[in-house]
């Protein structure tokens, strides 16, 4: 229906529909995707150019020769990325265009475990709705970093999953999803790593399992005591270990909230002790 058109001219990106096409076909498929006063161009067979609002779609017929312009690629983000533009544009809003990525921190964290909340609720249309609030923090993040934008992330994204598949892109062999996950740790961690690291501001477990990894541990007899025992625990049930390991965070959830404690803000507290630390995060000044 459409064709997809580049030029280096401004690097501009635009989506143009071919005529013959009558307005209600324009409507029925590409209504809704853009603000109603959106910009459309029109270049006539004639050679003429004339100018609509994307409202007025629906009123639109376009001849043999004719062709329309929509004001963004209506698939792969673009709509939200065109609208996303708008709200960061000089006349925008003023509340967007004050955002920083730190700023806006808080809600891509919030909407991923709305989204998580969603899903496990089995509200299959709340779960759509909350992926697209993740994917809006994705697409304002990448329109605030500077040198980058959606796409650029979305085709990083693509190139990393290409690389990470060699069994899907390219000849090598994996067989079962056991040596898929062998393969994708190892091809990580061939990959240069990250400068700087935050990982503190993970949920604690998280952050705990990722600072383990590094072999960053407690030297407390009591993380020694409890590391025992859940291995005593693990050798006598080796099928039972995520069940183990959820009754054992269970447990120190409850016994938190009998003494008046979070457990989770504990732990937080702790991993950010040890961050420092090892150099991870900078002390404040007094």
């Amino acid at each position: 229906m459409g064709r997809w058109t580049w030029s280096d001219d401004g690097d501009q990106e635009v989506f143009v529909i071919p005529g013959p096409m009558t307005g209600q076909a324009l409507l029925a498929h590409f209504g809704g995707l853009f603000p109603e006063d959106a910009e459309v161009g029109i270049e006539r067979a004639s050679g003429s150019r004339e100018n609509a609002s994307f409202g007025a779609l629906g009123d639109l017929h376009l001849d043999a020769g004719d062709s329309l312009t929509l004001p963004g690629i209506p698939v792969a983000g673009g709509p939200l990325v065109y609208v996303m533009g708008r709200l960061l544009a000089p006349d925008g809003c003023p509340w967007d265009k004050k955002q920083t990525p730190e700023s806006l921190l808080r809600y891509l964290l919030d909407e991923s475990y709305e989204a998580a909340e969603a899903l496990m609720a089995d509200d299959r249309d709340a779960f759509i709705e909350e992926l697209g609030d993740v994917l809006l923090q994705i697409a304002f993040q990448g329109a605030l970093l500077s040198g980058t934008s959606f796409h650029d992330i979305a085709k990083r994204q693509a190139a990393k999953l290409v690389r990470r598949h060699p069994h899907v892109f390219q000849e090598a062999l994996a067989e079962s999803s056991d040596e898929v996950r062998q393969q994708w740790e190892r091809l990580k961690a061939e990959e240069p790593p990250h400068e700087g690291s935050a990982r503190w501001v993970y949920p604690s477990l998280v952050a705990a399992k990722r600072l383990s990894k590094d072999g960053i541990n407690p030297e407390s007899p009591v993380y020694q005591e409890i590391s025992a025992l859940l291995e005593v625990y693990f050798d006598k049930s080796p099928g039972k270990i995520e069940e183990i390991l959820a009754d054992a965070a269970w447990a120190i959830a409850a016994g938190g909230r009998i003494h008046h404690q979070d457990a989770e803000w504990a732990l937080w507290k702790k991993l950010v002790q040890e961050s420092r630390k090892n150099g991870e995060m900078p002390r404040k000044s007094r």
